[in-house]
C-alpha cells in the first residue's frame, strides 16, 4: 500500500486517516471521509475525480436494487482506473462517493445537497421515481448531471430540466409495450389493475389503462394498496369477483412476496403481469410466480448483451449481489460519464451535460443515446413468461 508519510516516525492519527483515504481512492472505492488535503493528492502527481452515487443503501436486502446498482458503478470505476486515464495532462483516479437517501424523498434532498457540496462531477442515481424527482432540482441548480440507472417515471424527464438522463425506458414507453403484449401475446380481453400507491405505480396504471383503451381491451376493475402493505386479502377478493383474465400489479421489492402468497391462497385463476420492479430474487428461476405469469423487464437477455460474458465473470469475482438490468445500467452510466470526461479532457459538470446529450455509447446494456429531454432514445426491454419454473424470454423491444 502506498504511504504518504515519512517512514522515520510513526504515523499520527491524522496521517493514518489520510493513508486510509488514499487507499480508497487508489482502489476506486468510496471516499466518504471528506476531501483529502492537497499535499496528499500531490504525492503521486494524481488528481481525483469523484462521481456520486445516491440510493437506498440502508438494509441490504436481496430485493434492494440499490446495492447491485452500486456494485455495477464500482466495477466501472475500478475498470476505468486500470486504464491509467489522463485528464488535463494529469494522471487521474476516479472514485465513487456513496449517499444513502433511504429511498425517501426528504432524505434524497439532504443527500443531493451533500453531493453538491462535495463537488462531484456527476451523480448516478437516485433509485426511485419519487427520490429522483425530489433531488433533481437541486442538481439542476448546481449544474450537475444526474443519470438514473433505476428510476423509470416519465415525470423525471418531462420536468424540463436539461441535466437529467434516464437509462431505463420511462413509463410512457413501458406501458405501451405492456398493452401491446396484453393484446397480441397474452390475448387477454378482461383486465384488472392493482397499483401500489406510489407515483410510479399510479403512472404505470394510468398509462397501461390508456393504452388498453386505444387497443379496444376492456378494463374490468382498478384497485390500489399502500406501498408497504402486506395484506392483499381485501383488494384481491374484490378483483377476484370481477373475473379478470389478466391482473397487472405495479408492486416492487419485498411487497411482491406477500402479494404472491395472497394471490395463490385466494386461488385466483387469472394470469399475472408485472414490470421489472416485480422481478423475484431467484431470477431466472420463477420462485413463487405461478406458471404462465408475465414479466416485462428493462434490458436485453444476457445472450444479446455485447460483452456480457466478460462483464459477468469480472463482476462475480468481485461482488456478491445479483446482476440485474439495473446493475448494467449503473455500470454503463459510469462508463459513459467517464468516456464523456475523457472526450472533453475535463470533468466540468456543465460541459458534461452537453456532451452526454450528444453522445452515442455502446454499453453492456445496449446502445445508449438520449433524446433532448434526457430519455433513452431506444431503451431495451424483454418480455418473459414462466414455463417449467423458469422465466423464459419470449420477445425483446428496443436496445
Amino acid at each position: 500500500m502506498l504511504t504518504l508519510v515519512p517512514t522515520t516516525h510513526a504515523a499520527t492519527a491524522e496521517e493514518q486517516v489520510i493513508i486510509k483515504r488514499r487507499h480508497l481512492l487508489k482502489t476506486g472505492a468510496l471516499a466518504l471521509l471528506g476531501p483529502l488535503p492537497p499535499w496528499a493528492l500531490a504525492a503521486d502527481n494524481e488528481q481525483s475525480i469523484v462521481l456520486g452515487f445516491a440510493g437506498g443503501l440502508g438494509a441490504k436486502l436481496q430485493t434492494n436494487i440499490s446495492f447491485s446498482s452500486r456494485d455495477g458503478a464500482l466495477q466501472a470505476i475500478e475498470e476505468a482506473n486500470q486504464r491509467n486515464i489522463v485528464i488535463g495532462g494529469k494522471p487521474t483516479r476516479f472514485s465513487l462517493r456513496l449517499a444513502d437517501d433511504q429511498s425517501e424523498p426528504n432524505f434524497a434532498r439532504i443527500t443531493a445537497n451533500s453531493l453538491v457540496a462535495a463537488k462531484v462531477a456527476a451523480v448516478i442515481g437516485h433509485d426511485t421515481t419519487d427520490t429522483s424527482v425530489a433531488a433533481l432540482p437541486i442538481y439542476a441548480e448546481a449544474g450537475i448531471p444526474m443519470i438514473t440507472p433505476t428510476s423509470t417515471g416519465r415525470v423525471i424527464t418531462a420536468s424540463g430540466y436539461t441535466n437529467v438522463f434516464q437509462m431505463p425506458g420511462h413509463t410512457d414507453i413501458t406501458t405501451g409495450h405492456l398493452a401491446e403484449a396484453t393484446a397480441s401475446i397474452v390475448r387477454a380481453r378482461r383486465i384488472a389493475v392493482l397499483e401500489n400507491g406510489t407515483q410510479l405505480g399510479a403512472a404505470l396504471a394510468d398509462g397501461f389503462i390508456q393504452n388498453l383503451k386505444s387497443l379496444g381491451v376492456e378494463l374490468v376493475t382498478r384497485d390500489s394498496v399502500t406501498p408497504k402493505t402486506s395484506d392483499f386479502n381485501a383488494p384481491l377478493s374484490r378483483l377476484k369477483s370481477s373475473d379478470p383474465e389478466l391482473l397487472f400489479f405495479t408492486g416492487v421489492g419485498p411487497q411482491i412476496s406477500a402479494f404472491l402468497q395472497n394471490f395463490q391462497r385466494l386461488d385466483l385463476r387469472c394470469k399475472l403481469l408485472v414490470t421489472g420492479g416485480g422481478v423475484n430474487v431467484e431470477f431466472p428461476r420463477a420462485g413463487p410466480y405461478p406458471d404462465g405469469s408475465y414479466l416485462l423487464i428493462h434490458g436485453l437477455p444476457p445472450e444479446k448483451r455485447p460483452g456480457y460474458a466478460e462483464f459477468e465473470k469480472a463482476y462475480r469475482s468481485r461482488f456478491e449481489t445479483a446482476i440485474s438490468a439495473y446493475t448494467m445500467f449503473a455500470y454503463d452510466a459510469v462508463g459513459m460519464t467517464i468516456e464523456a470526461i475523457r472526450r472533453l479532457d475535463s470533468a466540468n459538470p456543465k460541459l458534461l451535460i452537453a456532451e452526454l446529450h450528444k453522445m452515442k455509447y455502446k454499453g453492456i446494456s445496449g446502445n445508449i443515446s438520449f433524446t433532448s429531454d434526457g430519455s433513452q432514445a431506444n431503451p431495451p426491454y424483454t418480455l418473459y413468461q414462466v414455463s417449467q419454473q423458469y422465466w423464459r424470454p419470449i420477445k425483446t423491444y428496443g436496445g
